[in-house]
């Protein structure tokens, strides 16, 4: 029974710390977006994805060159040729599915390597403002992990967190 009371007496005092505890809700996506690296960051993003696509573009132009080469004369070649040829043209093809995922991948670690500082500013400000306004925690609305905040208890920091960074609003 002891037990039990001490148990009960434990999570009433956590609740009640939890009731009184204080803490604010942003959207980090938004905040980065608004912050004036962010435009030079999607712009060197754009233009590594647009070289990429210029080499995709042109490495299908050769397959199609190729393909239609070997529709054209696969009626002139002796059997040996033909599936030399059709052995290069599904070398040419794997090569191209096979770049088109290194693309995908690059560009996925070139976007986190370029939003790691802005990441890091505005983890940065959000830590300062925890610290500055006496807040337990922020939570990042971005997850959708809150289907409710109750506004007795939650602060939305959006306003002081840009006004932390610098960014007009």
């Amino acid at each position: 029974i002891m037990k039990r009371y001490i148990t009960i007496f434990f999570t009433l005092f956590a609740l009640t710390v939890v009731a009184q505890s204080k803490f604010g809700y942003v959207s980090c996506k938004d905040i980065v977006e608004s912050l004036p690296e962010y435009s030079v960051v999607t712009k060197d993003l754009n233009e590594l994805l647009q070289k990429y696509e210029a080499e995709i573009d042109r490495a299908d132009l050769e397959f199609n060159k190729k393909y239609v080469e070997f529709i054209e004369d696969q009626g002139s070649f002796p059997q040996t040729i033909l599936q030399k040829r059709h052995r290069e043209l599904q070398d040419l093809m794997e090569k191209s599915i096979q770049f088109k995922e290194e693309v995908k991948l690059a560009m996925q670690d070139a976007e986190k390597e370029m939003m790691a500082p802005l990441r890091k500013k505005v983890d940065g400000a959000i830590k300062q403002l925890c610290e500055d306004k006496g807040y337990s925690y922020i939570l990042d609305l971005d997850k959708n992990t809150c289907l409710y905040i109750n506004p007795k208890y939650g602060v939305d920091v959006t306003n002081a967190l840009k006004e932390a960074l610098g960014i007009k609003h």
